[in-house]
C-alpha cells in the first residue's frame, strides 16, 4: 500500500473489515494452545514496543533538557540590555552567563 495516497473513509472501513475477517478466519483455524501462544507473543511485542517508546521519550527529554540549559541568555544579568551574539554584553562588558530555565 502506498501510504502517501489518500483513501476515502469508506475504503478505509472496507480495509478494516477485511482485516478483521482475515484475523477471525486465522483464529478459527487455531487450536486453543496456538491461540494462547499467539496472544502471549502479541503481548510480548506490545510490551517491547512500549519499552522502546519510553526509551525514546526519555532520550528526547534528556536532549531537550540539555539544549534548554545551554541556551544563551536573552538579556544581560548585569545591566538588562538585550544580549548580543558574543560572550560579553555589548553595553556593559559583563560576561553573559548561560541560563538554567
Amino acid at each position: 500500500m502506498d501510504y502517501g495516497t489518500e483513501i476515502s473513509k469508506e475504503e478505509l472501513e472496507r480495509l478494516v473489515e477485511k482485516a478483521k475477517a482475515d484475523l477471525q478466519a486465522t483464529l478459527d483455524k487455531m487450536t486453543p494452545e496456538e491461540r494462547e501462544q499467539a496472544e502471549l507473543k502479541a503481548q510480548k511485542m506490545i510490551e517491547e514496543d512500549e519499552a522502546k517508546m519510553q526509551r525514546l521519550l526519555d532520550e528526547a527529554a534528556k536532549i531537550a533538557s540539555k539544549s534548554g540549559a545551554a541556551e544563551k541568555p536573552k538579556f544581560c544579568s548585569n545591566c538588562g540590555a538585550k544580549a548580543g551574539d558574543g560572550k560579553f554584553c555589548e553595553y556593559c562588558g559583563s560576561p553573559l552567563r548561560k541560563t538554567d530555565d
